[in-house]
């Protein structure tokens, strides 16, 4: 017989506000993934309801002149213009003192979400193609650690950037990881996997399919239910026996649909990577 594995959730899996998000999750799921996409805070009454653990995914995109005008931006809850136009975080920081305003956005937000006692801090690793991207990363971290601790923060391997590009800056510092398996299987990040020591600072795990399953185009980020993955059965195999047990396992579907039809093969991996020794 099957054994339920806890798993956890974004904060947003059907068509409504936040806050009824919760209430559509607070007895369905044990972790949630608030997401933080954007600069602004979140409104704490709002998430109460939920009594299970929490975890921040903290923002990869903000307007196009935040840099120039934060002060406009990170308020409580912020109103952006319906014609905002939006750009990656790292993308748009070309100073030190962007990095600055970037992280202490992120420090914000989770000081702000600290009645909520979050377990990890999600953030996108930066675009390797981008100039001086590793000396941010770095400073970033270093703003970061003047505030919180270096563990709660988990970086996530992305388009053009994987674990593997930061090596010598994640492995000399304490920061955590989160191993998103859909961007590996799309972005050539596989043999993440082959990297003991990398992968021993996993923290969460993001489940999806990139792609449908007769469609396997690289480059997709499409966020599908889990049976789409069918075809790669030994490979989300590998990733659970990479991957330490305490980590955090999310279902990122932002659909409450798709993450029901997840859930059984999902179950299986488990079960079968037990099987084999995990």
């Amino acid at each position: 017989m099957m054994t339920p594995i806890p798993f956890a959730c974004p904060s947003s899996v059907i068509p409504a506000p936040l806050k009824e998000n919760i209430l559509f999750l607070k007895r369905k799921v044990s972790e949630i993934a608030l997401l933080c996409f954007e600069p602004s805070l979140p409104v704490i009454k709002d998430l109460l309801p939920f009594h299970g653990a929490w975890h921040i995914h903290l923002p990869y995109l903000v307007p196009e002149d935040f840099y120039k005008n934060p002060a406009n931006y990170t308020k409580f809850s912020a109103r952006y213009a319906e014609d905002t136009e939006w750009k990656n975080c790292w993308d748009q920081s070309v100073t030190i003192n962007d990095i600055e305003t970037f992280a202490n956005t992120c420090i914000r937000i989770t000081k702000h979400c600290y009645i909520l006692k979050p377990k990890h801090c999600i953030l996108h690793l930066p675009d390797t193609h981008k100039q001086h991207s590793d000396f941010f990363l770095k400073h970033f971290l270093t703003v970061w650690e003047k505030e919180l601790p270096l563990e709660l923060l988990c970086l996530e391997n992305v388009n053009h950037a994987s674990f593997l590009d930061y090596e010598e800056t994640i492995l000399s510092s304490s920061c955590s990881l989160c191993f998103d398996m859909a961007h590996a299987l799309s972005y050539g990040q596989t043999d993440c996997l082959e990297h003991k020591e990398l992968m021993e600072k996993v923290k969460v795990v993001h489940w999806s399919a990139p792609y449908e399953e007769d469609n396997p185009e690289n480059g997709q980020d499409k966020h599908l239910n889990l049976t789409h993955l069918k075809n790669h059965t030994d490979y989300c195999i590998n990733v659970l026996k990479n991957t330490p047990l305490t980590a955090t396992h999310v279902l990122e579907m932002f659909s409450w649909e798709e993450i029901e039809k997840s859930k059984p093969f999902f179950f299986q991996l488990f079960q079968q990577a037990l099987s084999q020794g995990k």
